[in-house]
């Protein structure tokens, strides 16, 4: 089907047109002049061909691609790099400082994570070097609270707001969360942190009447006005559910039941989309009908069906808003829109022609959605349902007389047949943006999917229309849907806890995407059994990491310095492909952040790296292993070093129950001791262990030293032919002086500055013994830099916070740097 160009033609088209929006902003593209000058090329040749000659139009199509391609490249670079005006607050805030600024503030507050999350619309600000007062400012900011759930904010009101603003930060590590990137998908250019809710103050009088407030933000405080009432009437498992079903919002769901529907691949379930729409507009399309039925005058004159439709766009159109217009439900409608405008045109049967459109009217509205987890999966499950359902018309029993038993089999291997056809469609794709899918969720789909979708959705939509006006048959309409959510709780429970439930695997390269949708249209054209399982093993095996190509030079060895924050993780590739990994820390682990899951583990899959040989701990400190338990689960590597084992602080017996779970060896590194050896010359070497006995050397006056685990740690060195690295952890300076007696072996071309590059290690003796080419500063901070202390080193030094992630490539002989925002070495 998808191959009928002459029946599709919006297809091709759009494919040239996204194909453009997927590769604008690339290093390697020309110039937009001329870019434009090949666009006004081609378009003249076109017209120049139609006019000597009628050209079919499949012929027409084929010359009008590559005009197509570039108008998508030239479109959504146009939104990568928009013109903002001079007194936008991106142009106003160069660097983090304390602003106070005014604005509206334009959704309802998001408590999560004992933070609140507010967006202001500013109108004015106040910088610090401001001589004149404030100062007209627009544009969105994305601010932080550091306090629960704020009462009493309301959206549409005028707020003062005191806050510590900046840039948000370009993604530093690849494979981790763009979260610049997010926000400016949003139109946020600008974050903020507000260290206490007392500097936020309304700027309207606090009497002002919700309903003299403007009407753009009506459905705004009509969802916090419910939300408040799920509070007030609900238990917070049942409330956070319904504010993900009703409005939109899944920041209150609790890491356990956000587990267990991601492990059994239904959380698209809790985040509204285009299958909660299709729901919505199947039950109002038919309580329209019914009603319609009713009446006779009206049932024989008008067309039953369209009339139904009509009727329910407004619906749809507010439910909409009431999830807050969302970028991803504000997609769902407008292709729900196309699809029943189809209908009303009588034109359903050009089904990839009307996903196309859709897709059009989304991407000339914002481009940069092409870039979004949501809009990829959407239209690739619709594209795939488009093609499953010929298959089922085929398989739909003639005989009108059916039983119910033949109808509920129908209905169930039918309901398989779709769900299995989107799990494959959307597969790909999942592992690209999440690392993560679930054989199960083809059958947790099929059987929650009543229960939330047919049962607990509609009631909770009732009991919106009733909660203001009746708010008693509200609250039995909420408690009547609970029983839709412990029922899918406990199916989902039990999923979850199945063997091989989920599986986490690598990202998917570029060619292997390309050749997994090849398959994907071979699959859907066989029609004998042996071929396509044939091609589904084959699916099966490029997605799973195991097809990946050998390297081409097996005397390289990649060693990458991760931007892990306040931390410090260091990837070691070796030549024969087996991987070390050297610390793995970063700021405090919080619910919603680990960064062994959210930094370390994403750059691993972006590497194609499915198992970690061995992890080496060079000291006890939490900003060098909180992400290892994470690690160590996913990635089950074979041996774990460490310095001690005896020791107290928080966190570190999880890195030992997971090493025993993972089968994982623990040794403690000896003075001398050989801790990796490679194939082709590549050797990690401890050069000390200060914890142990006879290595912790007394303290400068003389006093026992204390148990500062700086001190009590592993000094690495790693060697690959005449290449050399250094690794001394935290230690400090009283214990660099101790170290001095093996300067010999010091000396590297590569150092990883002690102590995050603090001013209480760096001796210059010690900097003096290393005489390091490269220096790396892992770090969270920007300033100062470079380090005082090293400043005279005669070496490239590079921050982590600066510069990104940091790459080293060595054969042996040569060192190449690189960093992940582009300086070359």
């Amino acid at each position: 089907m998808l191959l009928q160009t002459d029946r599709n033609p919006l297809l091709p088209a759009l494919l040239a047109f996204a194909s453009g929006a997927m590769t604008a902003g690339s290093d390697w593209l020309p110039t937009a002049t001329l870019l434009w000058l090949a666009a006004i090329l081609i378009a003249s040749l076109t017209a120049f061909t139609l006019l000597r000659r009628p050209t079919p139009r499949a012929g027409l199509l084929l010359l009008l691609l590559p005009l197509f391609c570039i108008s998508g490249l030239l479109y959504t670079d146009s939104f990568l790099q928009p013109k903002l005006p001079a007194h936008h607050i991106a142009n106003l805030i160069p660097d983090k400082q304390d602003v106070s600024l005014t604005g509206k503030l334009i959704q309802k507050p998001v408590f999560k994570h004992d933070k609140t999350y507010l967006v202001l619309e500013t109108d004015s600000i106040l910088l610090p070097s401001s001589p004149y007062g404030p100062i007209t400012a627009t544009g969105r900011v994305a601010l932080t609270v550091n306090a629960p759930l704020l009462k009493g904010l309301i959206p549409g009101k005028d707020y003062l707001v005191r806050s510590r603003l900046s840039l948000p930060d370009k993604s530093a590590t690849p494979g981790a969360f763009d979260y610049a990137g997010h926000l400016a998908a949003d139109e946020i250019l600008v974050k903020g942190w507000v260290a206490t809710p007392i500097f936020i103050q309304p700027i309207s009088p606090h009497n002002t009447s919700l309903f003299s407030l403007p009407n753009r933000y009506f459905l705004e405080r009509f969802r916090l006005q419910f939300e408040d009432f799920l509070h007030a009437n609900l238990d917070p498992d049942n409330t956070a559910l319904y504010q993900a079903l009703l409005v939109g919002d899944s920041s209150s769901l609790s890491q356990e039941v956000s587990e267990t529907y991601r492990a059994t691949g239904i959380m698209h379930i809790l985040a509204i989309s285009g299958s909660h729409l299709v729901v919505v507009a199947f039950l109002i399309t038919v309580f329209f009908r019914f009603v319609i039925g009713r009446i006779p005058w009206l049932f024989l004159r008008l067309p039953a069906t369209k009339i139904s439709l009509i009727l329910s766009f407004p619906v749809l159109i507010l439910y909409a808003g009431f999830a807050g217009f969302q970028p991803p439900v504000v997609r769902a409608l407008i292709m729900t829109a196309v699809f029943m405008t189809a209908i009303l045109m009588d034109r359903q049967w050009s089904s990839v022609n009307n996903l196309a459109i859709a897709a059009f009217c989304i991407l000339l509205l914002n481009p940069l959605s092409i870039h979004t987890a949501s809009f990829q999966l959407s239209f690739a499950a619709a594209a795939a349902i488009i093609l499953a359902m010929p298959y089922l018309a085929k398989w739909r029993p003639k005989n009108d007389n059916r039983s119910t038993l033949e109808k509920l089999q129908f209905f169930i291997i039918s309901g398989l047949f779709i769900s299995f056809a989107a799990f494959l469609a959307t597969a790909p794709l999942a592992l690209l943006h999440f690392n993560r899918i679930s054989l199960l969720g083809p059958i947790t789909t099929l059987v929650v999917t009543p229960f939330l979708c047919f049962w607990t959705l509609p009631l909770g939509l009732l009991a919106v229309l009733f909660h203001s006006l009746a708010p008693t048959i509200a609250i039995f309409f909420l408690h009547a849907g609970t029983f839709g959510i412990q029922i899918s709780h406990t199916l989902t429970s039990f999923l979850a806890g199945l063997p091989f439930s989920s599986f986490w695997l690598p990202t998917p390269t570029i060619p292997v995407l390309i050749l997994s949708y090849a398959l994907l249209l071979l699959i859907f054209r066989l029609k004998r059994p042996l071929p396509v399982l044939t091609m589904l093993a084959c699916f099966a095996l490029l997605l799973s990491g195991q097809a990946s190509l050998p390297k081409h030079n097996d005397s390289t060895a990649r060693i990458s310095f991760l931007s892990v924050g306040n931390g410090s993780a260091t990837v070691v590739e070796q030549p024969d492909n087996s991987v070390i990994l050297i610390d793995g820390g970063g700021p405090p682990t919080t619910g919603f952040f680990n960064v062994g899951e959210r930094v370390i583990a994403p750059f691993l899959w972006h590497r194609q790296i499915r198992q970690v040989e061995q992890i080496i701990l060079t000291h006890v400190h939490a900003d060098h292993f909180n992400g290892l338990p994470w690690i160590i689960k996913r990635f089950q590597p074979k041996v774990l070093w460490l310095s001690e084992t005896n020791v107290h602080e928080t966190g570190f017996g999880t890195i030992l129950h997971e090493a025993k779970q993972a089968g994982c060896r623990v040794r403690i590194a000896e003075e001398g001791e050989i801790l990796a050896s490679g194939k082709n010359g590549v050797t990690i070497t401890c050069l000390a262990n200060l914890a142990l006995a006879g290595n912790n050397p007394p303290a400068a006056d003389g006093k026992i030293p204390s148990d500062n685990p700086n001190n009590r740690g592993l000094i690495l060195r790693l060697n690959n032919g005449d290449n050399t690295f250094l690794f001394p952890g935290d230690i400090e300076k009283d214990y660099e002086e101790h170290i001095l007696r093996k300067s010999a072996l010091l000396k590297a071309d590569v150092l990883l500055m002690p102590h995050h590059g603090l001013g209480s290690s760096g001796s210059a003796r010690f900097m003096e013994a290393v005489a390091p080419r490269y220096c790396v500063v892992s770090t969270g901070k920007k300033e100062p830099f470079p380090p005082p202390q090293y400043r005279d080193s005669g070496g490239d030094i590079f921050s982590t916070a600066l510069h990104g992630s940091v790459f080293f490539q060595t054969d042996g002989k040569t060192i190449t740097a690189r960093t992940h925002l582009g300086t070359i070495h």
